[in-house]
């Protein structure tokens, strides 16, 4: 999940890259084949010129002339020689077919030596970049599968382990030293859920024991002060155990498994709105809505729990005769869904937005009176929920006043397919 509000410049947009940095960089698997590349490559120059410089200035070279029929302009008369026949002093002849390749000198001999020595070095390049990307490769293996188990961990999920099997080195270690630390942190998180989860569910025996103690006194007395003793202590009793609840969700999403479903939002959103439309009325708020159909796999309690919780921010924090709007519409690429709620309200201030999604935290900062509306839990919850889905919530407020809420769930959550494979 990711929890936006305005995007954030990075220094690099606005001032330019840094001093030294570099935009483009070649990958760890380039950077080792090429390493490997050039130092075959150097190895056979090296070996390649030593072998030059011996051929050169060490051996002495004594050639016999070669001719050929086709070159031998005298060889056009049959029976033809440059010498006198029995002529002593006439040099030995060798022969040689015209596709056969014949070195006559020592300078040609070099020069041969040195152009294959070109052609090997190219070939030797080639087939050093390649094996030593497939070198490269099969080392960095095991890095990828620490990457994704990074990216696994960072989305939330600290029960994946590693378990890199192979031979005892610095990224078998390294693995080893996630796992470990994979360990504790679910532990730490598994332990302070639990801890929320029972509190929350002790908390709520006794807090609905007092309210029917409440409801039981303010039936025994008339008295006007005392009714409005106890209807505050009630008013209180019934806040504590609104924030229980919320707690006990927040507690509750995160540990409980996935209960996956294919169906169309849309349904979803309009119950929402049904249910919600006897308190917009008495607040004397508007609901308009444009509900556009399709299908998407989710789990429909958790959605619709998001989208009770928006509309009722947008209820409670507007103005009477304001507006909340509804929006749902097909993500693309085609498989998610985006919801949008819009209400209008009083101005909000840009830094206090990007904290409403902490817990106890509303417009005005955190909750101080019991008179006010909810716990300050609300989008919290939202962005909890948005977050178990893998998807994006951004919140912006108005400019004339209000706020913007934006949910966008992907295509496929990763969810799923753990579920359905399992």
């Amino acid at each position: 999940m990711a929890t936006s509000h305005e995007p954030t410049p990075r220094p690099s947009d606005i001032h330019g890259a840094a001093p030294g940095s570099r935009r483009y960089r070649l990958t760890v698997r380039a950077r080792l084949a090429l390493t490997y590349s050039i130092l075959l490559t150097g190895a056979g120059i090296v070996l390649l010129g030593i072998v030059y410089v011996f051929m050169r200035y060490v051996p002495t070279y004594d050639f016999a002339t070669a001719t050929t029929p086709s070159t031998d302009a005298t060889s056009a008369v049959p029976g033809a020689s440059p010498f006198p026949t029995g002529d002593p002093t006439a040099p030995a002849a060798v022969v040689a077919p015209a596709s056969e390749l014949v070195v006559t000198s020592s300078d040609q001999l070099l020069d041969l030596l040195l152009v294959t020595s070109i052609v090997v070095l190219v070939v030797l390049a080639a087939v050093g970049t390649g094996v030593g990307w497939a070198v490269a490769g099969r080392m960095l293996r095991p890095l990828r599968h620490i990457n994704a188990a990074v990216h696994r961990a960072s989305e939330g999920d600290l029960e994946q382990r590693i378990r890199l099997a192979g031979p005892r080195d610095e990224i078998s270690e390294l693995a080893e030293s996630f796992d470990e630390m994979l360990v504790r942190l679910d532990r730490s998180f598994t332990a302070t859920r639990r801890f929320a989860a029972n509190a929350s569910h002790e908390l709520r025996t006794p807090l609905a024991t007092t309210r029917a103690m409440l409801d039981v006194a303010l039936a025994q007395h008339d008295d006007p002060q005392e009714r409005v003793v106890f209807e505050r202590l009630r008013s209180m009793n019934e806040r504590n155990i609104e924030t229980v609840t919320a707690l006990l969700d927040l507690a509750r999403i995160d540990s409980s498994p996935p209960e996956l479903e294919r169906f169309d939002p849309t349904q979803v959103v309009a119950q929402v709105i049904e249910s919600c439309a006897e308190e917009a009325a008495t607040r004397g708020v508007r609901i308009e809505h444009h509900l556009t159909g399709t299908m998407i796999d989710g789990e429909p309690v958790l959605l619709r729990q998001l989208v009770t919780n928006l509309v009722q921010n947008g209820i409670r924090h507007n103005v009477p005769g304001g507006v909340l709007a509804i929006d749902t519409t097909p993500s693309d690429p085609p498989g998610g869904v985006v919801i949008e709620v819009v209400s209008s309200g009083p101005v909000l201030d840009p830094e206090a937005v990007e904290r409403f999604t902490d817990p106890f935290t509303r417009g005005a900062g955190r909750t101080r009176n019991t008179a006010s509306d909810g716990q300050g839990l609300g989008l919290s919850i939202v962005a909890a929920i948005v977050e178990r889905l893998r998807g994006e919530l951004r919140l912006t407020p108005r400019p004339e006043g209000g706020l913007r809420a934006v949910v966008r769930l992907p295509p496929t959550f990763p969810r799923d397919i753990d579920a359905r494979q399992a």
